[in-house]
C-alpha cells in the first residue's frame, strides 16, 4: 500500500519526467491575489500565467496546500468535505493541451499507480453555452468505453473564473469504489451516494467570456488540472473515506485514545472527523502567522478552533486538548512542510490559549441561553441563536433542542440571515480590491522590470517613468492631477513590513512638478508611487525623499527591533511578532504572549530597550543567503516568505561574531546607523488586543522629543493655572482627582436618596393575592441606577413587590425586586410579563429581575395596566 508521502512525491516525479518544473507550494495567504482570503486551489499562484500577463513559465506541476472554508459546517458529517487539503496539479500556459493532459492522466493512474482501468469513469462537457467537447470525447474513447463516458452540462463540466474572463470545458475522472454507496444497480457518477468519487479534474481553458456573454478564443490554450491528494489516497489505500487514509488515521486514533471513545457511534465519528480536520487546518494557518480574531482570516481560524473544541467537549473533554494533537500533525507531514516543525510550540501555545478562553466562554453561553429562553416568550429570535453559535459555539441544532424542551421554537429565517451576514464578513476581507484592480496590479507587476530601490544608500536619485495610471487605475501616457507612477529606479521606500511608504517630491529641470504622497508594492517587485502633479510616460525625472520624515521612520522602526529583542529577553523565544506599524509619528508592535505580564516585567523590558539605545550599538545591514538566518540565530516573522538572499539587520556585535548581538532580524525596512539615534523609547500604551496577542504603542527619536516637549508645555500651562511650581503639577493634579472622586461619591449617594424619596411619582397598591405593590417612576435617573433605588425603597417595607422604571429616548427600563419573602411572587416572571407589554426583553432571578422595551404609552396608563394584570 502506497503511503500519502509516496503518492505525493510520485505524482511530482511523474510530471517532472514529462518536462514540467516542480514548483513549491505557495503560502496559504495568497499574496499575489488580494481578492482571496486563502489559497483555495493549485492554480491561484499561476493566475498571472493563465491571464497571459506573465510568460515566465510554459508549464508547471505542484502539490499545493489549500484551505476552503465555505463548507465548514458540513465537515464531519460527510465523507468528503475538508477545510485543509492538498491539491496535486499540472498546468500548461500555452504549451501542451487536451491530448497530453488526457494521455498523461491515464498513464499516471493506470500505469504508475496501477489503478484498475475498469474502475475509472470520465465526464465531458455536453455542450450548451459553448460547443460540445467532441475532441475530449474522442481522446477518452482510446481508453474508456463509451458507456463509461458521461456528458454533463455547465454546472459540472464547464469552468469559469467569473462572469467574464478565461473559461472552458472540463473533464473529470471518477473512481468506482464499488462496495459502497446506494447499491442501486443503475447507480452512476451522477449519483451522490459516495460510490463514485471524482479524483481528478482537467480544465481545458480556451475561451475568454465577454461582458455580453459571448466567447472569444484566448491568445493561447491553457491546462489547469487539480487532483485532491486525500481522495487519491482513498483509492490507493482502499479506504472507505478520506478520514481512513494515513493523512487522518494517526490523528483519529490518538483522539480515540485520549477521549476514551471507540468511534462506533454517529456522534463519535463526526466529532473525530471535525477534530482531525480542524486541528490540521488550524496548525497550518497558525504556522502562516494567522492568529484567532474576529475578522478576516483570524475569524475563520477562531471558528475552526472553537468548533473542534466544542466537539471535543461533547465527547467528555473539559480541558484544553487540541494542542496535544499538533505533534501528530507534525509527524504526518514530516519533512514536507518545515513551517510546522519550526513553529510547533507556537502553534500549541495559540491553540491552548484559544481553547482555554473558549471553554470558559462556553459555560457563559449556557447561562446566556437560559436567560434568553426565560425572556423571549414562545419564539427565540434567529439573530440571538446565531449570536450563540458564533460567540459561544452553540450550533443551531443544540439551541433548538434546548429551546424545544421548554416549549420554545427558534426563528430560523433570522438565523440564516445573520449567518449570511457573517459569511459576507469573512468574504469581504479584501473588498477594496476589485477583480479589475487585481488584474491591473498583476499587469503592472509582470509588464515592468523589478524597481531598483536605492533608498538604503541615498534619498535622491534619477528615474524614468515606465508606466502611468490615472486616479481610476487605468493605463495612460500622461497624468495631470492624481495618479500612480512606476519608475525604473527610486529612493522612495514602498510600504512593507509595517513601515509606511515615503513621501517627497518629483523634479524636472530642477523644478518641482509633482508630490509623492505614498508608495506601495501591490504584489512584490514593482513600486507604485501615488502622486499629484504632471507626469508623462518615458519622462526622465529627479526623485527626492522627504529626509525629515524618513529619519523619524528609521528611529521608530529601529525602536521596534529594540523592543522585540527586550521582550524576548524577558519572556523567552515564544514571543513572536504578530504585526507592526511604523510611521514618522509613532510605532505599534503586536506580539504573542500566553500570559498577562506584570508591570515589573514590562518595565524591565522597557529598561532593556532603552539601555540598548543608550549603549550606542552599531547597526549593520547585510544581504546574505537565507540559510544564514538559522545559523546566525536571526528572528523571522511567522508566515513571512523571504527573498533569498535576504536582508539581515544586526544591532550590536558583528556578523563575524553574531553571539555578541543584541538583536538580529530579517527586515527590509529602513533603520538608523546606530541605536543612539533612537535616542529613547517611550512606551505610551501596552495592553491586550486579543487572546494571546498584546500591543505596544510608543514613540522614539525625534517623535519622542516632540512628545516630551508637548508634555512639558502642558505641564507649564497647568502650573500657571494651578498656581504651583512645574515640579508639583502632578502632585496637585492627583490631589484634585482624589477630591473629585470623593465629591462624586457623595453626589451619587445624595442623588440615589433623592430619587428614591417617593412623592407623586411613587404609588403603592395591594394586589388580589395580598401582596403590596410599590411602583416608582425614577424620573431623570439612568437605567443603571434603578437597582440601587429599588434597594433603598425595599428598606422601607417588610414585604413588597417593588417596580422602578425610567424613560429615556423613547425606551422604558425597569427593575423588579421583592422585599421580604413573597412565596407567590416571582420577580423574573413579573419582569417577563412587563417586557411583553413593552415589546421588549427581561431576565433575572425570583428575587430580582430587570428588562426594558418601548415607552409606548404614558407612565400613568402603564401603571393602570400593570395593576390590572398582576
Amino acid at each position: 500500500m502506497k503511503t500519502s508521502t509516496e503518492i505525493r512525491n510520485g505524482y511530482l516525479q511523474f510530471f517532472h519526467s514529462k518536462g514540467l518544473p516542480v514548483i513549491a507550494s505557495s503560502s496559504l495567504i495568497p499574496h499575489s491575489d488580494p481578492t482571496l482570503l486563502f489559497t483555495s486551489a493549485g492554480m491561484v499562484q499561476f493566475k498571472a500565467n493563465f491571464l497571459g500577463i506573465d510568460d515566465s513559465l510554459k508549464n508547471a506541476t505542484t502539490c499545493q496546500k489549500c484551505v476552503r472554508t465555505t463548507d465548514i459546517d458540513s465537515v464531519g458529517f460527510t465523507e468528503r468535505h475538508l477545510t485543509f487539503f492538498e491539491m496535486l496539479g499540472n498546468f500548461s500556459f500555452g504549451d501542451y493541451f487536451k491530448k497530453e493532459a488526457i494521455d498523461w492522466a491515464w498513464e499516471y493512474l493506470t500505469k504508475t499507480l496501477g489503478l484498475s482501468p475498469d474502475r475509472l469513469y470520465v465526464s465531458i462537457y455536453k455542450g450548451g453555452i459553448a460547443p460540445r467537447d467532441e475532441e475530449a470525447y474522442n481522446l477518452w474513447l482510446k481508453y474508456v468505453p463509451k458507456e463509461r463516458i458521461f456528458e454533463l452540462g455547465e454546472a459540472d463540466n464547464f469552468w469559469t473564473m467569473g462572469s467574464t474572463g478565461p473559461c472552458g470545458p472540463c473533464s473529470e475522472i471518477y473512481y468506482d469504489f464499488g462496495d459502497k454507496g446506494c447499491k442501486n444497480p443503475h447507480c452512476d457518477i451522477t449519483c451522490d451516494c459516495g460510490r463514485f468519487v471524482e479524483i481528478w479534474n482537467i480544465v481545458f481553458e480556451s475561451y475568454n467570456r465577454q461582458e455580453d456573454g459571448t466567447f472569444k478564443p484566448l491568445p493561447h490554450n491553457n491546462i489547469d488540472t487539480g487532483m485532491g491528494l486525500e481522495r487519491l489516497c482513498m483509492a490507493m489505500q482502499n479506504a472507505k473515506n478520506v478520514f481512513e487514509t494515513d493523512l487522518f488515521t494517526p490523528l483519529i486514533n490518538r483522539a480515540k485514545q485520549d477521549l476514551h471513545i471507540t468511534g462506533n457511534t454517529k456522534e463519535e465519528v463526526s466529532a473525530l472527523r471535525i477534530i482531525a480536520d480542524h486541528v490540521r487546518s488550524s496548525s497550518f494557518l497558525i504556522a502562516e502567522g494567522i492568529l484567532p480574531s474576529n475578522e478576516g482570516r483570524g475569524y475563520i481560524l477562531r471558528r475552526l478552533i472553537r468548533r473542534a473544541a466544542r466537539y471535543a467537549k461533547l465527547m467528555g473533554n473539559d480541558r484544553p486538548y487540541l494542542y496535544t494533537l499538533v505533534p501528530v500533525v507534525k509527524d504526518i507531514f514530516a519533512g514536507l512542510y518545515p513551517e510546522i516543525d519550526k513553529n510547533l510550540s507556537h502553534i500549541q501555545d495559540v491553540l491552548k490559549l484559544e481553547e482555554s478562553t473558549f471553554l470558559k466562554t462556553l459555560v457563559n453561553g449556557e447561562e446566556k441561553l437560559s436567560a434568553l429562553l426565560a425572556a423571549c416568550g414562545n419564539i427565540l429570535p434567529g439573530e440571538e441563536a446565531f449570536h450563540l453559535h458564533e460567540t459561544y459555539g452553540f450550533p443551531l441544532e443544540l439551541t433548538k433542542e434546548i429551546a424545544a424542551s421548554k416549549g420554545i421554537t427558534v426563528e430560523e429565517k433570522g438565523y440564516e440571515k445573520a449567518k449570511s451576514a457573517a459569511q459576507e464578513k469573512s468574504r469581504s476581507y479584501a473588498d477594496e480590491f476589485t477583480k479589475d484592480k487585481a488584474y491591473m496590479m498583476q499587469h503592472v507587476e509582470t509588464h515592468n522590470p523589478a524597481t531598483v530601490f536605492t533608498g538604503y544608500d541615498t534619498l535622491t536619485d534619477e528615474g524614468t517613468v515606465l508606466m502611468l495610471l490615472n486616479d481610476k487605475f487605468e493605463l495612460t501616457d500622461e497624468v495631470n492631477g492624481e495618479g500612480y507612477a512606476v519608475f525604473d529606479r527610486t529612493p522612495f521606500y514602498a510600504e512593507s513590513g509595517g513601515q509606511v511608504g515615503d513621501k517627497g517630491i518629483i523634479l524636472a529641470d530642477g523644478k518641482e512638478i509633482a508630490r509623492v504622497d505614498d508608495v506601495q508594492k501591490p504584489i512584490a517587485k514593482v513600486f507604485l508611487h501615488k502622486f499629484s502633479g504632471l507626469l508623462k510616460k518615458g519622462q526622465k525625472v529627479s526623485l527626492a525623499v522627504n529626509a525629515a520624515l524618513r529619519k523619524r521612520c528609521m528611529a521608530n522602526h529601529s525602536a521596534i527591533h529594540l523592543v522585540n529583542a527586550a521582550l524576548r529577553q524577558v519572556f523567552g523565544p515564544s514571543v513572536h511578532q504578530s504585526g507592526s506599524y511604523v510611521s514618522p509619528e509613532r510605532f505599534r508592535f503586536d506580539y504573542t504572549l500566553s500570559k498577562t505580564p506584570t508591570a515589573e516585567e514590562l518595565n524591565t523590558a522597557w529598561e532593556i530597550a532603552n539601555q540598548a539605545a543608550e549603549d550606542a550599538l552599531p547597526v549593520a545591514c547585510e544581504v546574505r543567503p537565507l540559510a544564514d538566518a538559522e545559523k546566525l540565530g536571526a528572528v523571522t516573522l511567522l508566515g513571512e516568505t523571504y527573498a533569498d538572499p535576504a536582508r539581515f539587520v544586526l544591532m550590536g556585535g558583528s556578523f563575524a561574531h553574531p553571539e555578541q548581538k543584541y538583536s538580529l532580524e530579517l527586515c527590509a525596512g529602513t533603520h538608523v546607523k546606530n541605536t543612539a539615534d533612537v535616542m529613547t523609547v517611550l512606551v505610551l500604551k501596552e495592553g491586550s488586543v486579543s487572546a494571546g496577542v498584546r500591543r505596544v504603542e510608543g514613540v522614539a527619536g525625534y517623535a519622542a522629543l516632540d512628545y516630551l516637549k508637548n508634555v512639558n508645555r502642558q505641564a507649564e500651562e497647568l502650573s500657571v493655572r494651578l498656581e504651583v511650581p512645574s515640579k508639583d503639577v502632578f502632585v496637585r493634579v492627583n490631589a484634585i482627582a482624589d477630591e473629585l472622586k470623593e465629591v462624586k461619591k457623595r453626589y451619587l449617594q445624595f442623588r440615589e436618596k433623592t430619587l428614591a424619596a417617593g412623592g407623586i411619582n411613587e404609588m403603592s397598591f395591594t394586589l388580589k393575592n395580598g401582596t403590596v405593590l410599590v411602583v416608582r417612576n425614577a424620573e431623570g435617573a439612568e437605567p443603571k441606577e434603578l437597582r440601587n433605588i429599588a434597594d433603598t425603597i425595599a428598606q422601607k417595607y417588610k414585604q413588597a413587590l417593588i417596580i422602578v422604571t425610567c424613560d429615556k429616548e423613547g425606551k422604558r427600563a425597569f427593575v423588579v425586586k421583592t422585599a421580604g419573602k413573597l412565596p407567590n411572587t416571582d420577580a423574573a416572571a413579573v419582569a417577563k410579563q412587563i417586557a411583553a407589554d413593552l415589546n421588549g426583553r427581561a431576565g433575572g432571578r425570583a428575587d430580582f429581575a430587570q428588562g426594558g422595551g418601548e415607552a409606548k404609552r404614558p407612565w400613568q396608563e402603564f401603571i393602570d395596566g400593570l395593576k390590572g394584570s398582576l
